[in-house]
């Protein structure tokens, strides 16, 4: 890749950044000016590791800025990736035969979010204390290790780290299969009908190519499930940059946690049948029967 071309890569994921901002703050014109110049869209950018039934520990992790931040992040973090990598994908790197040099890269781009002081969130949940304390005792509908760990990161964003007049955009690597159609309703049944916080401007699903703000999160959440799994593996070791930040917002789900959110979706009557009988009734992915 040419310089001249790399200079394009940054001003076209910073157009990307900008238009993002500008969509979801642009009613604001439309109404009070001084409404902008409290609020602040913040973006959050979101990936998984370790989700499969047959993993150990499931992991959503990401970053969370405002677009000044990320258009500085994204003008490092291309040149950093070098001429010959469109994006950062942790396991399509080859360990086995170029584990020096992986090594020596990733300890440059890990430190390239906390330059521009991106937050870190990160919610980690493993598979037998799920299957030991949440299978059959709630509706399974929303309730999967990636769904709890996707909207507990979006809960730990709105409570510590956006303000009362913030906005977020949060945006996820897009879901395949099942885990797709259950996001997908989780957003549309629980963030758009019943608006349940105001802050939220929406919840998106991109495919991880479209830009590197996703590259980081998939960093972050490859390191955190291989520190988990073992922290004296060359993996993990090799991934200690992305951890630098002074604070990581988030953390394990702890077996007591678990067992006390299932008795709190218990008492709000999430029952396995519950989704069941809405759908009976006419329920759809837009809320309620009209009428």
């Amino acid at each position: 890749m040419s310089a001249q071309s790399q200079s394009a890569r940054v001003e076209s994921e910073v157009a990307y950044i900008r238009t993002l901002a500008n969509i979801y703050t642009c009613y604001g014109f439309r109404g009070k000016r001084e409404r902008l110049k409290i609020a602040v869209l913040l973006t959050a950018n979101f990936d998984e590791s370790g989700t499969g039934h047959n993993e150990q520990l499931c992991v959503v992790a990401g970053f969370v800025g405002n677009d000044a931040q990320w258009a500085s992040f994204i003008a490092d973090w291309i040149p950093a990736l070098g001429r010959h990598r469109k994006n950062l994908h942790m396991t399509k790197l080859r360990w086995s035969q170029r584990y020096d040099a992986i090594a020596e890269s990733l300890a440059l781009l890990g430190l390239i979010p906390h330059r521009y002081n991106l937050a870190p969130v990160n919610v980690r949940m493993w598979h037998r204390d799920h299957k030991e304390i949440v299978e059959g005792k709630v509706s399974s509908e929303f309730t999967s290790p990636y769904q709890l760990c996707a909207t507990t990161c979006i809960s730990t964003v709105l409570s510590e780290i956006a303000g009362p007049d913030d906005e977020v955009l949060f945006i996820f690597d897009r879901q395949e299969g099942k885990r797709a159609e259950r996001m997908n309703k989780l957003r549309d049944w629980v963030y758009r009908w019943a608006k349940l916080d105001k802050r939220i401007k929406d919840i998106n699903f991109v495919p991880r190519e479209t830009t590197v703000c996703l590259d980081p999160a998939d960093y972050l959440a490859f390191q955190l499930h291989h520190h988990g799994l073992d922290p004296e593996s060359k993996k993990a070791k090799a991934g200690m940059p992305i951890l630098a930040a002074k604070h990581i917002y988030g953390g394990e789900y702890s077996r007591e946690y678990l067992a006390l959110t299932v008795q709190n979706l218990q008492s709000e009557g999430m029952s396995p049948a519950l989704f069941e009988r809405l759908r009976k009734a006419g329920w759809d992915e837009h809320g309620p029967p009209r009428g």
